[in-house]
């Protein structure tokens, strides 16, 4: 899986995206993609596999209050990050789950390019 850049539109070239942090971990059933999305709404986020090219999309949205902030060390942020998927990924499988400003995805390999035992037979 490679990280990829795409063409932007003309729409997006007015707004800055964040690349959110990520850490990719691999065992012999899957690949796991850990995403660092804090304060990311789930009405604000998205995940789509076109072709070969898995999109992470997000936005922060600051609640509007009726305070004045003091210091404020966050912004309202667009969140972009896409990955290239390799043949060994089984792009039917994919999952994602949102807990604690982590975006975990979970891309289960192909059955051919899994692991497997086989059998010796005897004559």
């Amino acid at each position: 899986m490679n990280n990829t850049s795409r063409k932007t539109t003309s729409m997006e070239m007015e707004r800055a995206f964040v690349a959110p942090p990520a850490n990719i971990r691999e065992n012999m059933d899957e690949v796991i993609v850990e995403l660092e999305m804090p304060g990311v709404d789930r009405n604000r986020l998205d995940v789509s596999v076109d072709g070969d090219e898995l999109i992470v999309t997000g936005h922060r949205l600051h609640e509007k209050t009726d305070s004045t902030p003091v210091w404020r060390e966050t912004r309202d942020e667009d969140f972009r990050r896409s990955f290239t998927l390799g043949d060994h990924v089984n792009r039917a499988a994919i999952s994602a789950s949102f807990q604690d400003g982590v975006l975990t995805l979970r891309l289960s390999k192909a059955e051919d390019v899994k692991p497997r035992h086989v059998e010796v037979q005897f004559a």
